[in-house]
């Protein structure tokens, strides 16, 4: 004896499944995504992760014969360049996942005669 699921059941669990989905992407984009910036006179070159976390840098030959004041302002400058494009790209992705979210939802909402 075999059972047919519901309609209303079986698109409830496709919206969950996408759902789910949407979520797992945001997830996987943050941990694979890298921003990679310099200071304005390109001495150093940071590389940091989806999660702002600094993952590489690079210093040219020479820059620290300048002073650790200048190559630690020149550092923190890249640092803040990758970090401000980190978070634009976040910012856009999360809006897009709050509005693919909420369209998910709706449906879910139309299928289940609630909306």
């Amino acid at each position: 004896m075999t059972t047919e699921m519901h309609p209303q059941v079986a698109e409830a669990l496709r919206q969950a499944q996408r759902f789910q989905s949407a979520l797992e992407a945001q997830l996987h984009l943050t941990a694979t995504q890298t921003f990679t910036a310099t200071d304005e006179s390109e001495t150093v070159e940071v590389t940091v992760n989806g999660h702002r976390w600094l993952t590489d840098i690079r210093i040219e030959d020479g820059l620290l014969r300048l002073g650790a004041e200048t190559a630690e302002k020149r550092i923190n400058e890249a640092i803040r360049a990758a970090v401000a494009a980190a978070a634009a790209a976040g910012e856009a992705e999360s809006a897009q996942l709050v509005e693919s979210l909420a369209e998910i939802a709706g449906s879910l909402q139309g299928t289940l005669g609630l909306a």
